[in-house]
């Protein structure tokens, strides 16, 4: 009569099932035809969710996740068209969950994003420092020639003597030419034509072994090039540079290497100050503003991510039955005993990002066969009743520090060390002191951002648990069950990744019977009453790192820094030493 009760109440439970599911398709049939293709996704998944051995299921679910899709990527373009950034963002995303195969969808995402977070890092004011910068930079700079005029010159001589050349320069350009006292004259040759005063000036005196100090807007004075004389006129200034993001001790060692120039006058002197994070420079004015040009190039914030964790505990059939059903329309499989399969990215490379990599699934190796899972398997483990979320935490970190998730407890573990009783002795006294040791889902990350906006992801997972204690000289121990994975992955920005085959067994034996005969082999089966059920979990991990703020480089970052010549080096060349006109600006 149980027996009968139970099969009765088995029915009738697959009866209502059946309905349920029958229920949900007819509705999300219904939606469909009224074209809301999102209430038709939900209808379908559920129908498929109740009864996922019914193919009809899967295929309208396939039609009508295919159509919602093209009905947000349709509402996104009007909405971008429109300059609704935001909202078009956000009809995007939800096109590209429901499709995650329309790569140019996910490429607008990516664009889109960008596009946003420069448009904020606009919009913010600047900080009070990047003012102090900016007259800081005026204060260092050496004083202005102040011609005049400055319209274009032509200069003829033949056979003449250079200061008597210097000196028709001075006054026509209103300057005063002094001569240091080593000055030697001598006798040239020049045409130049369409010119200014400076640039006549700098190209004649660099042409015959010279250079000019700029004493005031109206006063030069005309030196030997010589390193010594270079040591006696060039001054020199002191500035400190406060880092924002570097080590300074890194772009001190970096700027000692590019400024170091063999027989230099004036080599500049670096000092970097670790407590206030400065680097404080002695030297010339020019090198100072190429000092300044190479530190802005380097101090430049760590992009930040946010990586979104799921962890979900489930039944390992089921999820073997999601995954064979769902396989005949979006799940791609690839045989590869010898490690990650290559040649699925963009560029051919390794193929680690979006596979994972199963328990053992009918007696193969899990590390045979890697999977591209659709976001639609994590929807349907996610709403299975067989399915436990374990944790769903967000990450948040800079590029290059280690993220670290523990999801566990810690067990004590002891361990003993023996030492003698006495300075000689041959007895030990045994000192016995206690480590923890975290047991649990173990989750370390270092994610790196490229410059082409993807993920680098170090990745390493690790599933222990505590199994019997053991006897060791007489001592209780605990025992480890520990399996891990150790990856490196290369995700864009808000790709999901999914991680499974992290198993845990749990076997049952019960033994009921005559005592005695339940330990002989053939008699206990016919003697006794046996129940032995073994219950396998898989934990399934879902990664999904996005980029909040990249590295922030602008074209002047990346651009040349032309620094002049070996005894007259400079931003841009040789340092500017005309005053600008009134109605030129700075």
């Amino acid at each position: 009569m149980r027996e009968l009760a139970a099969a009765v109440l088995i029915a009738a439970a697959v009866a209502v099932s059946g309905c349920a599911s029958t229920q949900s398709f007819r509705e999300g049939g219904a939606a469909a035809r009224e074209g809301n293709w999102d209430a038709a996704v939900e209808y379908y998944r559920r129908a498929l969710q109740e009864d996922p051995d019914r193919p009809e299921y899967r295929i309208a679910l396939e039609r009508a996740m295919l159509s919602a899709a093209r009905h947000h990527e349709a509402a996104a373009a009007e909405l971008e068209a429109l300059g609704d950034l935001p909202g078009a963002l956000g009809a995007y995303r939800r096109a590209y969950d429901l499709d995650p195969s329309n790569g140019q969808t996910g490429v607008r995402i990516a664009n889109l994003q960008q596009t946003l977070r420069e448009r904020m890092e606009a919009a913010r004011a600047p900080a009070p420092i990047e003012a102090m910068r900016s007259q800081a930079r005026l204060d260092t700079g050496p004083p202005l020639l102040d011609p005049v005029s400055d319209e274009p010159l032509v200069i003829e001589f033949t056979d003449t003597s250079l200061r008597d050349v210097l000196d028709f320069l001075g006054e026509a350009a209103g300057i005063n030419v002094l001569y240091d006292r080593d000055f030697e004259d001598l006798t040239l040759s020049v045409s130049l034509a369409g010119v200014t005063f400076e640039e006549a000036l700098s190209r004649i005196l660099a042409a015959n072994g010279a250079f000019h100090k700029v004493v005031d807007p109206r006063t030069i004075v005309v030196v030997p090039e010589t390193p010594d004389k270079r040591g006696e006129y060039d001054e020199l200034v002191i500035r400190t540079f406060y880092v924002s993001h570097g080590n300074v001790e890194t772009l001190a060692e970096l700027l000692s290497t590019l400024m170091s120039a063999p027989n230099a006058p004036n080599a500049p002197q670096l000092v970097a100050n670790v407590e206030a994070n400065a680097i404080t420079v002695r030297a010339t004015a020019p090198v100072v503003g190429i000092v300044e040009r190479v530190l802005a190039a380097n101090d430049k914030p760590r992009a930040e991510v946010v990586i979104d964790v799921e962890i979900l505990e489930v039944n390992r059939e089921r999820a073997q039955r999601y995954g064979l059903d769902l396989s005949r329309y979006s799940i791609s499989t690839t045989y590869s005993p010898g490690g990650v399969p290559a040649g699925n990215g963009d560029d051919g490379a390794s193929a680690a990002s979006g596979l994972f990599s199963p328990g053992r699934l009918s007696g193969v190796s899990s590390a045979d066969f890697y999977f591209a899972v659709p976001s639609a398997v994590i929807d349907f483990l996610e709403q299975d009743t067989h399915t436990r979320l374990v944790a769903q935490p967000q990450i948040r970190g800079q590029e290059g520090a280690e993220l670290e998730l523990n999801l566990g407890q810690d067990i004590p573990v002891p361990t003993t060390a023996f030492t003698p009783l006495a300075v000689g002795g041959a007895s030990f006294n045994p000192l016995t002191s206690f480590q923890y040791r975290p047991v649990g889902v173990i989750l370390r990350m270092i994610p790196r951002v490229t410059y082409e906006n993807e993920i680098v992801l170090d990745l390493e997972v690790e599933n222990s648990t505590l199994g019997p204690p053991i006897l060791v000289a007489g001592q209780s121990l605990p025992t480890f069950g520990t399996r891990k994975v150790v990856t490196r992955l290369r995700l864009r920005d808000g790709e999901s990744n999914l991680l499974a085959g992290l198993l845990s067994q749990e076997d049952r034996q019960i033994l009921k019977g005559f005592p005695g005969l339940l330990r002989l082999p053939i008699l206990r089966q016919l003697f006794s009453a046996n129940d032995e059920s073994a219950q396998s979990t898989d934990i399934v991990m879902l990664l999904t790192p996005r980029i909040v703020r990249t590295h922030g480089l602008t074209q002047e970052d990346v651009g040349p820094i032309h620094i002049g010549t070996r005894d007259n080096p400079g931003v841009t060349g040789p340092p500017p030493r005309i005053a600008p006109r009134p109605d030129a600006g700075p």
